[in-house]
């Protein structure tokens, strides 16, 4: 099989799938690991798809990808980068506002043990997580949005702009090069912006495969918010935009 003809079916494979592995293409093309991961690589540059840890996404910026596939993806850095932001900014007697993203979540086994905390979120997955290590916690009202499971709208809003937090955990879908920190959903950032207003601290954790990357709606701007991320390679800082504070994860 060409070139050309291989990246056209691994192309619309994932466009059609939103994600997949790279042994899917594997069977798909009959091809090697090593040449998959060759195509992906080429293939990102040329902005054709987004490459991630294990597989590939589609390049699709006004849809979200469903919240069961999100949870296996760069699992082992979303893991590091929760576990680095629990041991270094979650305190004793606080209050923190947990967002709906997975590397979010991801948090929750690392807060069982902090002294007297209340933890305020707008995810279902994780209010489930936190009361089965009984740990304080308050869920947002408003709409559920299906894809992320993520509490969105105008009741969320009302009632997140009445609380004040130590310190608010937020996820992106990616950090466009113009220094913006981008969601899919306008709804998702909207909640997102207030989180960030409502604390004294705020911190965006995001997998080192976002960068560069450009979503539907805007929340943040590199000076609102702390970036925690997994280790970067010399090539990914120098994509880096101009002004970002950032934390790399070393647990």
């Amino acid at each position: 099989m060409l070139t050309q003809e291989r990246q056209t079916l691994i192309k619309n494979y994932v466009e059609k799938h939103d994600i997949c592995r790279v042994s899917e293409l594997c069977e798909l093309t009959q091809s090697s690991e090593s040449t998959i991961r060759r195509d992906l690589s080429e293939m990102d540059q040329l902005g054709l798809l987004h490459r991630v840890h294990g597989g590939a996404q589609a390049i699709n910026p006004e849809s979200d990808i469903a919240q069961h596939i999100r949870f296996t993806i760069n699992v082992e850095q979303k893991r590091k980068i929760a576990e680095f932001a629990v041991k270094n900014f979650v305190k004793a007697n606080s209050y923190i506002f947990l967002d709906a993203g997975t590397t979010i979540y991801e948090m929750v086994p690392f807060l069982k043990d902090i002294h007297n905390l209340t933890v305020v979120t707008n995810s279902l997955d994780t209010a489930v997580e936190l009361l089965k290590l009984d740990i304080s916690t308050r869920l947002l009202g408003g709409k559920l949005k299906k894809a992320t499971h993520a509490i969105i709208g105008e009741t969320a809003l009302v009632q997140l702009k009445e609380l004040h937090f130590n310190a608010s955990f937020i996820g992106a879908n990616g950090l466009n090069k113009n220094g913006t920190f981008t969601t899919p959903d306008p709804a998702e950032a909207a909640i997102k912006k207030a989180e960030i207003i409502q604390a004294d601290s705020s911190y965006i954790l995001m997998d080192s495969s976002k960068i560069a990357t450009n979503n539907f709606a805007s929340f943040a701007d590199v000076n609102e918010a702390t970036l925690i991320i997994d280790s970067l390679s010399t090539n990914q800082k120098e994509k880096l935009p101009q002004g970002l504070i950032y934390k790399e994860a070393n647990v």
